[in-house]
C-alpha cells in the first residue's frame, strides 16, 4: 500500500470512474501516474479486425498502481485502462511523479518492487501463453493469482478465483469454450475444485 497522504501532498487528484469508463487509451501519451484507492481496472487491447475480441493484460485493484512503465520509457500506451467497477483513483502528473521518486527513497523502492512483480508475472506467463497446452496456460494463471493477488478465503488454504471464464480466456489467449473444457479437465484431475460455480484452488 502506498502513502496516500504523500501522494496528496505532491498534488495527486482524486478521480472517480464508473464501470466501463476509459481511464486512458492505447496510443495516448502518459500524462499521469495512477494509484487505485478502491475499485478495479483492467488493461486490455482489442483485435484490429474484430473489436469484440479482447486481450486482457492484467487486472489491478485497491492498493495497486499502474501507468508508470510508460512514463519511464517516454512512449505511448500500448493498451487501454478501463474501470471494471466503480473506482476511485489518485492520479499524479507525470513530471511530479518523477520528482517524487527522486526525492523520496521509500517511494522509489516501492515503485521498483511493484515493477518487479509485473515483470515477474510476464516472465511466468509468457512461456505458458506460447505453449500449446491450454490446461497449463489456465493453471499457471490461476496459481499465479493464488500466490500474488488479493482474494477472499473460504478456508485458510483455499483461494476463490475472482475471474470469469471469459476473463481467463482473454488473459490466456484462449477461446472461452477451450477454457471451460480445460477447467473441467483440471477439476476431473483434482487440480482445482468448483464450489457454487466458483473455481477454487
Amino acid at each position: 500500500m502506498m502513502n496516500i497522504k504523500l501522494l496528496k501532498k505532491y498534488g495527486a487528484q482524486t478521480v472517480f470512474y464508473e464501470k466501463d469508463d476509459i481511464i486512458f487509451e492505447q496510443g495516448m501519451a502518459p500524462d499521469y501516474f495512477y494509484y487505485i484507492v478502491k475499485g478495479e481496472i483492467k488493461l486490455n487491447t482489442y483485435d484490429d479486425e474484430d473489436e469484440r475480441k479482447e486481450f486482457i493484460y492484467s487486472f489491478y485493484s485497491q492498493g495497486q498502481n499502474f501507468g508508470e512503465t510508460t512514463i519511464f520509457l517516454k512512449t505511448t500506451y500500448i493498451c487501454n485502462a478501463i474501470a471494471v467497477e466503480p473506482t476511485e483513483i489518485l492520479k499524479l502528473k507525470q513530471e511530479i511523479f518523477l520528482s517524487l521518486i527522486k526525492e523520496n527513497h521509500d517511494f522509489s523502492l516501492l515503485i521498483s518492487s511493484n515493477l518487479s512483480r509485473k515483470l515477474y508475472f510476464q516472465g511466468v506467463m509468457a512461456p505458458k501463453i506460447s505453449a500449446q497446452d491450454a490446461e497449463k496456460r489456465v493453471l499457471t494463471l490461476l496459481n499465479y493469482g493464488k500466490a500474488n493477488w488479493q482474494h477472499p478465503l473460504i478456508k485458510q488454504d483455499l483461494y476463490i478465483v475472482d475471474l470469469t471464464r471469459k476473463e481467463i480466456a482473454d488473459m490466456t489467449g484462449l477461446r472461452i469454450e477451450t477454457v471451460i473444457r480445460s477447467i473441467k479437465r483440471l477439476k476431473n484431475s483434482n487440480k482445482l475444485r468448483i464450489i457454487k460455480g466458483k473455481i477454487v484452488l
